[in-house]
C-alpha cells in the first residue's frame, strides 16, 4: 500500500472569493487507488466536505463523501453516493477500511 499526497484548491463557501490549497491523499495498491480529495469547507450545513474515489480498471467510480458537522454531530460521518439525507454513517475505522478495500482485486 503506497500513500501519495497532491495539493487541490478548496472552495470556501462562506467568504467571497475564498479558496484554500489542501493536501488530498491517494492510498494505492498496483493500480487501484482510492483518493480523498477536499471539495469545500463551511457550506451546506458543514464545516467540510471530502470525496472519496475509486480509481481502478480505467474507471472513476464515487465511494461517498465524508462530512464534517459543525453543530452537535461533531465527527466525521460517511454519506454514500445518492444518498438524500446527512449526517449518514459515522466515519469510524471500520468504515474507512470498508472504504479501502476496493484497493483489493
Amino acid at each position: 500500500l503506497n500513500v501519495e499526497t497532491f495539493i487541490v484548491s478548496v472552495t470556501d463557501l462562506l467568504a467571497a472569493d475564498g479558496t484554500f490549497e489542501l493536501v488530498a491523499i491517494t492510498l494505492r495498491y498496483d493500480d487501484r487507488s482510492v483518493k480523498f480529495i477536499p471539495v469545500f469547507l463551511y457550506g451546506q450545513g458543514v464545516t467540510g466536505c471530502v470525496e472519496v474515489t475509486l480509481y481502478a480498471e480505467g474507471s472513476v467510480t464515487s465511494v461517498g463523501r465524508l462530512f464534517m458537522r459543525a453543530d452537535h454531530f461533531s465527527d466525521w460521518s460517511f454519506t454514500p453516493p445518492g444518498a438524500l439525507s446527512r449526517p449518514g454513517q459515522s466515519f469510524d475505522e471500520n468504515t474507512f477500511f470498508s472504504l479501502i478495500l476496493a484497493l483489493l482485486p
